[in-house]
């Protein structure tokens, strides 16, 4: 069974002691909720970050509220603006988990506010 870290925005690394029963949590503001199971899926493997950034800003307009994303890349540049560009695309950041030679990001979709 592959081990599974987490790594918070600002780049610290969580052994699975930290994580809490092998599930990893995110060091944001949800600290203590485990990553949830994700409804729509895109992997990015092997490619760049231009295409990673642009197809993944897409997909967080196109995703239904309460819905959970989980981009898989393993390109380190957009591991690490992806988390930062969620909050301008109604998403909330949940975690990054790195798994070997690629980083799993896991979002959700808020529902929009009622009308006034």
């Amino acid at each position: 069974m592959p081990r599974l870290r987490l790594i918070d925005p600002a780049g610290r690394w969580l052994s699975p002691a930290e994580t809490g029963r092998g599930r990893a949590v995110s060091t944001t503001a949800a600290a203590s909720k485990p990553v949830p199971e994700a409804d729509l899926h895109a992997d990015f493997t092997g490619d760049t970050c231009l295409r990673t950034n642009l197809v993944t800003k897409r997909m967080l307009d196109a995703a239904a509220p309460g819905q959970v994303l989980e981009i898989i890349s393993d390109n380190l540049s957009s591991v690490e603006t992806i988390p930062f560009m969620l909050e301008g695309h109604g998403c909330e950041y949940l975690a990054t988990v790195h798994h070997g030679d690629h980083w799993r990001i896991y979002a959700r979709k808020r529902k929009p506010p009622p009308p006034l």
